[in-house]
């Protein structure tokens, strides 16, 4: 049971959570941006011909990000 007490608290200073969000902006009726955002900051961008397709291009994008690591 002591070795449960000690390891805890440093799970606890290890995790850092990190918010990544997808938004999906219309331009024009056929064009639209997608971003990945952490926070306030733009991670990455890109643009669609439609509301689906730029939707699974920033969660694709999103995908990309997690596993090359970068919620780590």
């Amino acid at each position: 049971m002591l070795s449960i007490a000690l390891h805890i608290p440093w799970m606890a200073k290890k995790s850092h959570p990190r918010l990544l969000e997808v938004a999906v902006i219309p331009l024009e009726p056929t064009r639209w941006e997608w971003r990945v955002y952490e926070g306030d900051t733009p991670l990455m961008t890109g643009f669609e011909t439609s509301r689906e397709t730029a939707q699974i291009e920033g969660d694709n994008a999103l995908f990309r990000l997690l596993s090359a690591g970068l919620g780590k």
